[in-house]
């Protein structure tokens, strides 16, 4: 029986996390109608400290070590960043489809790429310059006035993926002295605790909470970080970064068979100009990187 390459292995493992994080979306799209966005958090959260300290504690640093930190200002920033972002995107879910919201969220390897040009001066070309403004271009298409992102869920949207794409730019700078398990630690337990100082008064009587569906949530989340973890220590970040956008792919039927909703006519080539700007990018990324070695 042919077993995978280490290479195919790891893209499978990019791709089931794209899936599952478009299934989680879809999981906490319907949590939101009747939960508080800060208790569905506070759990998430907790759950996700959980996993943290459990993986810390069989690892060969143990929970002290991992919590030993070279840069905590920028770990204390990066969880800071990943609390809002994920409190914007819940939030816009209860008022954008989907497919509309993981659009928006897809824009933010472009943004990346604009603040890792002008604060962390890494080399952007003119070609991926054109690219970033096509990028631009589909956001402003699928934000126009007459689509169904214009308004308050796109404003809050794009703030989401803005605050995601500085997350990524502190994650960066953290990765040069801290590995994957002291940030993710970090990053449950900053949010553990701003979840749980907002959310302890927004826990709703215990027989109306949908506990199928929050421990749905908690696992999809967990699951499919730990897919991009396990995918990251497979292959180069490069080479799977062009699989993030099947999360739009799987949105849309996601979206049509729980929520009966299809994308419009604006959202879907706006997505397309995202997509394609961000495939072009990160090919010319890798060319630059392949002249340079």
């Amino acid at each position: 029986m042919p077993t995978l390459s280490s290479k195919a292995l790891g893209i499978l493992f990019a791709i089931m996390a794209t899936l599952i994080f478009a299934s989680g979306d879809a999981v906490s799209k319907t949590l939101v109608v009747d939960h508080s966005v800060w208790f569905i958090m506070m759990v998430r959260y907790w759950f996700h400290l959980s996993v943290a300290l459990i993986w810390a504690a069989s690892s060969k640093k143990g929970i002290k070590g991992a919590f030993r930190s070279e840069r905590p200002g920028i770990q204390l920033i990066r969880g800071v960043l990943l609390f809002t972002e994920i409190a914007l995107i819940i939030i816009t879910f209860s008022m954008l489809g989907l497919a509309e919201t993981t659009t928006l969220i897809m824009v933010h390897p472009l943004i990346v790429t604009a603040l890792a040009a002008v604060f962390l001066g890494e080399y952007v070309g003119w070609r991926r310059v054109i690219a970033l403004l096509i990028g631009m271009s589909g956001l402003l298409i699928i934000m126009q006035p007459s689509g169904n992102i214009w308004g308050l869920g796109g404003l809050v949207g794009l703030c989401a993926t803005s605050a995601f794409a500085v997350y990524q730019l502190f994650t960066r700078l953290a990765s040069r002295t801290d590995d994957a398990l002291t940030s993710f630690l970090y990053a449950g337990l900053i949010g553990m605790i701003m979840s749980t100082v907002v959310g302890i008064s927004h826990i709703p009587p215990l027989d109306q909470i949908n506990w199928f569906l929050l421990a749905l949530a908690c696992i999809s989340s967990t699951a499919a970080h730990f897919c991009v973890i396990k995918a990251l220590t497979l292959v180069e970040a490069v080479q799977i970064q062009p699989f993030t956008y099947l999360q739009i792919v799987w949105s849309i039927p996601i979206g049509f068979i729980v929520f009966g909703a299809l994308p419009i006519w604006s959202t879907v080539l706006g997505a397309a100009l995202i997509v394609g700007a961000g495939l072009y990018s990160i090919y010319r990324k890798k060319a630059v990187v392949s002249e340079t070695d």
